[in-house]
């Protein structure tokens, strides 16, 4: 039934027009009335516009929390520790198939490339330009650049045999970290330029355009993205996946700078209103009349003068009452009240007064739950768990710290595949190919072999840190479980840990024959259970780690 007013008409909606009936809708974003997203101004552009317009502020803002938070800070060196650790690890995979290698060889072939490459990238005058940084460390700073800028940029170069005589160095290959803001922001759809990179009609990179400070002065100057050999010149390393279509890269920290500006504030508001809490915490308590009341006294002398049959010797009074609050007063200058100063005492207070001390009440119960929600943030944004973030593990527990690294760790691989790994293996295989070329590693057909099979002998894999781990003997007996039901393998069980199983299992043999030999029972392999043990040589009961049987 609907409603009727006074006249007995029915009442008419007033969001609803006269005539007109009101319709359902099941639209995306629809009307609402809080017109929360109404206020919410966007519009639709391609991403690499968004990039190119923001990419230098975002960029300054992250260098600057970087910087000064410590927060951030801390969350950077967590984060380059995760992907990178002490070192990125290379694991050498050749496919030398029908190249005249046998296994042996080829494992030898391996050992004699790893062993050649970790000499050389941990050798700063050979690897470096400037002879400072080893290729672990150039890592790092790409991985600082990325949280920065959202990419890293790397330029090699080519000693001739004059300077390589003159700086002492062996090999010609050399290269040099680039800040992101070098590589200028230059935008010219006539020219090719895009955001200071050139490409052809296919969209292929052909040149780099950087600001290299030189002598005193600025100078813009063009490197080919290869040489006339095809090698690499400029590495840029970035996750194109988080801005497609985008030829730069911009810091995976700015959707959280207002949440870490807001951490800052709320931090810095906290601590100025406890501050002055404290400083202003003491206050004395009077009985004494108030102004009023004084200006009460001051008015019975007219009130005498006027009726003085009914005020007389209110002037009196008044006088009286006034050489009261005068001698008070006297009393007080003479014992004045000191708190903080250097007298820090308080010697004795009028009759009738009271001194309150108050304690801070900042910061108050929502302090806490409005910081951790920032830091949640915080850290989701930055793919850190909120753990690691805040060093705070109260209320951590074993399945909580598993789930955390469950979620966080493939955004760790992640990066480590898109942005580290990318930037060694291009400095890996131009190492490579100089030394074959020069002779240094030897390859059987030579140099034009190589050349001819380039992409199947640089194959690699970059092996960075393994998962933390809340319990490790927990992981390793789920690991056992695992390889004795089929579910996992010893390569993916050492890949996961960072390790090369080959390398583990040879030297694992390596260790059983000298345990062997020294007439001592080895410790690899599956425990059997001694005397009277199970079925499948399970322990038997009581029994459960004893030591392996002859």
């Amino acid at each position: 039934m609907p409603l009727l007013d006074a006249s007995g008409r029915p009442v008419r909606s007033m969001s609803t027009p006269a005539g007109r009936t009101p319709q359902s809708t099941a639209l995306y974003m629809r009307p609402e009335r809080s017109g929360i997203l109404s206020m919410r101004r966007a519009y639709t552009r391609d991403i690499k516009q968004d990039v190119r317009d923001s990419t230098e502020r975002a960029f300054a803002l992250a260098i600057d929390f970087m910087q000064n938070s410590g927060w951030v800070s801390g969350a950077a060196d967590q984060i380059t520790t995760d992907i990178i650790g002490t070192e990125l690890k290379l694991n050498a995979r050749p496919d030398l198939k029908g190249l005249g290698y046998s296994d042996k060889q080829r494992a030898d072939w391996v050992r004699l490339v790893q062993e050649a490459w970790r000499r050389w990238s941990w050798n700063p005058r050979e690897c470096d330009l400037e002879g400072k940084a080893t290729v672990q460390e150039m890592l790092d700073g790409a991985i600082r650049y990325y949280l920065a800028r959202g990419e890293g940029v790397a330029v090699f170069s080519y000693l001739s045999p004059r300077d390589r005589r003159r700086l002492g160095v062996e090999t010609a290959t050399k290269v040099s970290l680039v800040s992101p803001h070098r590589l200028l922001n230059y935008t010219s759809v006539y020219e090719g330029w895009d955001q200071g990179i050139y490409h052809n009609e296919f969209g292929r990179a052909e040149a780099y355009r950087f600001r290299r400070f030189m002598a005193g002065i600025e100078q813009d100057e063009d490197v080919a993205a290869f040489d006339r050999t095809g090698r690499p010149q400029v590495v840029h390393v970035m996750d194109r996946g988080a801005t497609p279509n985008s030829p730069r890269g911009i810091s995976p920290m700015t959707p959280a700078f207002k949440a870490m500006a807001q951490s800052d504030q709320l931090a810095d508001a906290t601590l100025t209103t406890a501050l002055l809490q404290t400083a202003f915490a003491a206050t004395i308590t009077s009985p004494e009349v108030s102004e009023d009341a004084f200006q009460a006294l001051t008015q019975l002398a007219n009130l005498e003068s006027d009726h003085p049959e009914i005020f007389g010797g209110a002037t009196e009074v008044a006088a009286d009452l006034f050489s009261v609050y005068e001698q008070q007063l006297a009393a007080l200058k003479s014992k004045a009240l000191s708190i903080g100063g250097d007298a820090s005492q308080v010697n004795h207070l009028a009759p009738g007064e009271s001194l309150q001390l108050h304690g801070a009440v900042t910061p108050g119960p929502q302090y806490l739950p409005f910081k951790e929600d920032l830091h949640r943030e915080v850290a989701r944004c930055l793919g850190i768990t909120a753990s690691s973030f805040t060093l705070n593990f109260s209320n951590a527990t074993y399945s909580s710290v598993r789930m955390e690294g469950a979620a966080i760790w493939p955004i760790v691989v992640r990066r480590r595949e898109r942005i580290a790994a990318p930037m060694a293996q291009a400095i890996y295989e131009n190492w490579l190919d100089e030394q074959i070329g020069t002779g240094r590693i030897p390859f059987r057909g030579g140099y034009a072999a190589f050349a001819a099979n380039r992409q199947r002998v640089v194959d690699t894999e970059w092996r960075g840190p393994s998962r933390p781990s809340a319990d490790p003997y927990k992981d390793a007996l789920a690991a056992k479980v695992g390889l004795e039901t089929g579910q996992t393998t010893l390569q993916e069980i050492w890949a996961e840990k960072g390790g090369d199983y080959e390398e583990r299992i040879a030297q694992m043999g390596r260790e059983v024959k000298l345990l062997t030999d020294a007439k001592i029972v080895p410790p690899h392999g599956r425990a059997t259970g001694g005397d009277g043990a199970g079925p499948l040589g399970a322990a038997a009961d009581g029994q459960r780690e004893p030591p392996n049987a002859e």
